[in-house]
């Protein structure tokens, strides 16, 4: 899989590669138990917290042959990200996951973005499925994904940072993929 990714503009939002000086404007998505509490990881206790993660998970991906990651940008802060966190070898397969500020959602922006990721997954990084999944209980995510055309494809339990959660994966194959 290709690391470098272009920086996108769509309308008022850029998506471009997550660097360290956005450790703040992380560590202030990352820091809400609500925004966090379907993942495997925080909420951010610190902002050396947000700075560790940033230069320890995604500043290296590329050694692993993954992109790093896009901050996304609405109106000069970084309100959410949204990246390629795996590869699947057999079935050239990327995986997105996404994260955004809850004072951003409900206004069509993770939609924008997770259309931008699908469509560099198949034009960029020549993919041929992209993958997403939430856990059971987080509907927005679920709401996001149908949204942008993904279909139903599996669900099996996850263990999440307390408990096991139902993850459900969803996928759009390049032959049925269409731009919008």
């Amino acid at each position: 899989m290709k690391t470098n990714m272009p920086v996108v503009k769509i309308g008022k939002i850029t998506l471009r590669d997550i660097t360290s000086y956005d450790y703040l404007d992380f560590y202030d998505i990352g820091r809400d138990y609500e925004t966090t509490k379907y993942l495997d990881w925080g909420p951010f206790r610190t902002p050396d917290e947000a700075l560790w993660t940033i230069n320890e998970i995604f500043l290296k991906r590329p050694l692993y042959n993954l992109p790093v990651g896009y901050a996304i940008i609405y109106e000069g802060k970084m309100i959410g990200m949204i990246d390629y966190h795996t590869y699947h070898k057999k079935g050239n397969c990327g995986e997105i996951g996404f994260i955004l500020h809850r004072d951003y959602e409900n206004k069509g922006i993770m939609r924008k973005c997770l259309k931008e990721m699908v469509k560099l997954g198949f034009t960029y990084l020549d993919l041929d499925k992209v993958v997403v999944g939430h856990s059971s209980g987080n509907i927005k995510s679920k709401n996001v994904i149908l949204n942008c055309g993904f279909k139903y494809e599996k669900e099996f339990m996850i263990k999440l940072k307390d408990n096991d959660d139902l993850a459900i994966y969803y996928a759009i194959y390049r032959y049925e993929y269409k731009e919008d």
